[in-house]
């Protein structure tokens, strides 16, 4: 365990402490008891329903950016080994952890593999933007922070569809890069270059159409169906909840886990969850409702992913210790094939 004994570990077990005891300090453990007792808990059916679609449609799409070069099941089942590495392990290990199962499995170059998991953050980050876009004005929030997130969102949308353009025209786009970096002696003209290459093959996929459109496709459904999970999540407390509190929800939920934490996003997941709904829905939701809503939206994903995990091990034939050694391998070698997965 020493390769993750390291200061960017401590420092996400700290704020996962933080963040955990800012979800808790004001909150009346007596109300949080009642609002767990008193919920609807039939709501869950559909959510691990949910789980389950959300998880098949993000393995299509990793299926579509390979070039069908793998099957859908090799692709659920080593996305789970990612969800149960990310569950117990720091340092997001799932993402290497899912690359590696993958490569193995199919028999694929791990930097093919690695390049077609930059795509799919891409696209996940384009999505939450947009979400955030179109569920900005149904908030009753003041509208400078209405303006402020829709301004956000649009220049970051705006900049991933230049930076697809960019890639598309790849020869061009270097060629301009070049000509910057011989101007500004001062920049780092090699690594600049570097990678800018790195990028150009992460997003080489995309250039064809029908790539491009399935991959849009199926991460739509793969996001719909988060939405849909918290939702009825939601429903477990609030029998009114809406889908713009659901919305909401889902892309704080989704910016906060990449803030670095301890295992499974514990702390980060509950106190993010949980000021998504008191913040802009004071009116419904308490400090106790809310973060009984987080507890059991974290608890169902990560019993379900853990266990889907395990099962992903058995069904490729791997082992926790065997692809553990592995990823610590490559998160401690610095390879450049464990920098393009850990980004």
């Amino acid at each position: 365990m020493k390769s993750f004994l390291t200061p960017k570990v401590f420092v996400g077990t700290a704020i996962s402490i933080l963040a955990l005891w800012l979800a808790v300090r004001d909150v009346p453990f007596g109300e949080l008891g009642n609002a767990l007792q008193g919920a609807s808990y039939v709501w869950l059916i559909p959510a691990v329903a949910l789980h389950f679609l959300s998880i098949g449609a993000r393995a299509q799409r990793w299926v579509v950016l390979l070039g069908k070069q793998g099957s859908l099941a090799d692709s659920f089942w080593a996305q789970s080994i990612g969800y149960l590495f990310t569950n117990i392990l720091p340092l997001r290990a799932g993402e290497p952890a899912r690359v590696i199962a993958m490569a193995e499995r199919c028999r694929l170059p791990i930097l093919q593999v690695a390049a077609s998991a930059v795509v799919e953050r891409l696209l996940d980050l384009a999505t939450i933007l947009l979400i955030l876009l179109l569920v900005l004005p149904w908030m009753q929030v003041p509208m400078l922070v209405i303006q402020a997130g829709q301004s956000f969102g649009a220049v970051m949308l705006v900049a991933l569809v230049a930076l697809l353009l960019a890639v598309r025209l790849s020869g061009r786009g270097e060629r301009i890069l070049q000509s910057v970096c011989n101007h500004v002696t001062l920049l780092p003209r090699e690594s600049i270059l570097a990678r800018w290459r790195q990028t150009v093959d992460g997003l080489a996929p995309l250039k064809h159409f029908n790539v491009a459109v399935w991959s849009v496709g199926w991460s739509s459904l793969a996001w719909a169906s988060s939405l849909a999970i918290n939702w009825s999540v939601l429903r477990v407390f609030e029998a009114d909840a809406s889908l713009v509190e659901a919305a909401f929800m889902q892309v704080a939920l989704a910016l906060a886990v990449t803030i670095p934490s301890s295992p499974g996003f514990i702390g980060v997941f509950q106190l993010a969850g949980q000021q998504a709904l008191v913040l802009p829905f004071g009116a419904k939701y308490t400090a106790a409702n809310a973060l009984a809503i987080t507890m059991v939206a974290h608890m169902t994903y990560y019993l379900l992913t853990s266990a889907l995990g395990v099962a992903g091990l058995w069904k490729l034939g791997s082992s926790l210790a065997r692809v553990g050694r592995v990823v610590k391998s490559e998160l401690s070698s610095g390879s450049s094939a464990s920098k393009k997965v850990a980004w």
